[in-house]
This record gives C-alpha cells, structure tokens and sequence, in this order.
C-alpha cells in the first residue's frame, strides 16, 4: 500500500524523506527561501506559558483517553464544550492523576465533560512546544496566507486545493508523537463543531481556542501573537473543517517516493555494474553465497549455500544449486 511504502521510507531513511517533502514544499509555495522551514528566531524570549510537560508514553495515553471520552456522542453535544471550565480544584486532581500515568474511568463521573475539557487544553498548553513544532510555525504563516486575497472563486478553489497539498506535507515532517495527537484532537474539534447547533461551539470558536496550542511557538512575543493571532485562528479553523482531507496521503507525494525508490534502486544496479566491469565484486560478489529462486508453489524465496545443506529432498537440492550456478554465471533475472 501507498502509506506503508512511506512509512518505510519515513522509518528507513528518514533524511532522505523529510528533504524530498521539503522540495516539494518549496516548488508547491514557489518558495526559494528554505529557511521558511527552520526554527524561528524570537528577539524577544518571552515565555507565553510555563512549559512543563512533555509527550511522554503515560501522558499520550492519558491524554488519548480523555480525547476519546469528548468525542463520544452524548458528550460533543455538552453546551459550551472547551468554553466552560468545571472545578478548578478537579481538574488540578485529573492534571495529576495523569502525570502519574494512573488509570482513569472517566465514565465513572467523577470528572465532568467541562472539566476533561480544560484539561485537554490546560495540558496543550503545557507543552514545550505547539503541536506543529517551532521549526514550521513560518512555514504555517504562509501556507495560512495563499487564500487571503483571493478576488474570484476560482483563484479561491486553487489556493485551498494549495493550502491543503502544503498543510499535508508539513504534517508528515512533525514528531511521530505531535502527529497522531493533532490528528486525534482536529478530528475531536471537528465532531464538536458538527453539533454545533446543540453545544453552540462553531469551528470559528474553536479554531481561536486552540489556535495557539496548534501553531504558536512558546517563546513568541506578545506582540507578534496579538498581531498573528486573527491569521492563526482562520488557520486552525481551516485545519478543524478539513481534517479528512489534510490527514489524507497525497497522490503527489506518494508518486514522488515511487520515482525516488526507482532512482535509487536503478541507481544500486548501476553501481554493481560498474564494479563488475572494473574488477571488483559487483555482481558476482552479490550473488557469490546467495541467490534467488521459486518454491514448489511458484513462488520467490531466497537461496543461500545454507538452505542448499539444508534442503529436504535431492529435487530442491539440485533445484538451488543450479539457480546458485547461473546466478555466480552473471545471469541476473530482473522481476517486475
């Protein structure tokens, strides 16, 4: 499948993939300035929030718990979902509790919806970074900006169609960690503002809430965040009406690791070739112990000297050993 192909890639050759998204970042944008894609330099360090969690394994579950007990039915209809607050006295309990790692019934109703909720945010909050990490915050500001001043419907179809390609690809270069719980919290965000009717919670209300959890670096100034703030909100508001479709592969993307694995794959032959043809082992090195063949189901295994000792019958034996033989020959069979 398309996604665990980059998965492989993602996990194989990390370096590799995170350049290859960021090219095509660049010449979607039509950026040349990569440092759009580095960690933002504040001049004024000031500390919007006191930062004092982190994505740790305990607090991930905990957390994956609370989002999975809002987004159930009877709760994303609660009025005033994320705005009301509960009991400060409990939520500091249900903040604890989860930094120990412990186990929680939430249906258990010792905590209500409101209060589940601000710790949702209240934990956000607490994290040393946004969920898209620092080093994209510029890149977020200018992807938010493509449908600003669109004057016709089509220049504002095209820019939302860009805006989604760019928003997919910055997605995939964030932590593993930021990933799924921005994908889990968007989709949370989502359901609540499609009751919107009943909790009287719109995306727009929700986007301001959750805007600078999502994008903004903690050490932002004060200024930059009251004069990006509105930006922001319409960004995350974005994010929250379109989960399915950002947090959807794209057909570009997935095309693009196709032709890169080719390149590489063809390029390996080359150099095997190259070797064989000065004098080095190349090919014949390769295949000197090891070798391809089929089984009695026609299907491919991998033959070494080994699995020729260890065969169980005369037939495989010879079967082996011959394929070893025409292999060490230099006769290479390419299967597509």
């Amino acid at each position: 499948m398309a996604s665990n192909m980059i998965k492989n890639m993602k996990k194989k050759d990390p370096e590799a993939y995170i350049s290859l998204v960021k090219r095509l970042f660049s010449e979607e944008l039509e950026c040349a300035d990569m440092n759009i894609l580095s960690e933002p330099q504040h001049s004024k360090k000031v500390s919007r929030k006191d930062s004092t969690c982190s994505l740790t394994g305990s607090r991930l579950d905990a957390l994956y718990h609370v989002i999975e007990f809002l987004g159930m039915d009877k709760n994303v209809t609660e009025e005033g979902i994320f705005r009301k607050t509960g009991r400060l006295k409990k939520q500091h309990e249900l903040l604890e509790r989860m930094d120990k790692g412990e186990e929680i019934d939430f249906h258990a109703g010792h905590f209500t919806i409101h209060e589940c909720a601000s710790v949702l945010k209240t934990f956000l909050g607490k994290l040393p970074e946004p969920l898209v990490t620092d080093r994209y915050y510029s890149a977020h500001l200018a992807v938010a900006l493509l449908s600003e001043n669109c004057k016709s419907q089509e220049e504002k179809s095209a820019a939302i169609e860009k805006k989604i390609f760019c928003t997919q690809l910055l997605f995939e270069m964030i932590p593993e960690e930021s990933f799924r719980l921005l994908k889990d919290l968007l989709f949370l965000l989502h359901g609540v503002s499609q009751r919107e009717e009943e909790n009287k919670m719109s995306s727009t209300n929700l986007g301001t809430m959750f805007s600078t959890h999502i994008f903004c670096p903690k050490l932002i100034s004060p200024e930059e965040l009251q004069a990006k703030s509105g930006l922001l909100a319409k960004a995350a508001t974005f994010l929250i009406e379109n989960p399915t479709l950002i947090f959807t592969v794209p057909g570009k993307l997935v095309a693009e690791v196709k032709s890169f694995q080719l390149r590489r794959n063809s390029a390996g032959r080359v150099s095997l070739i190259k070797k064989t043809s000065q004098g080095g082992l190349g090919v014949a090195g390769l295949i000197a112990g090891a070798a391809f063949s089929f089984n009695k189901e026609g299907e491919l295994s991998f033959a070494t000297q080994k699995d020729v000792n260890n065969a169980n019958n005369p037939e495989e034996v010879n079967c082996k050993k011959e394929c070893i033989s025409r292999l060490g020959d230099n006769q290479v069979l390419y299967l597509h």
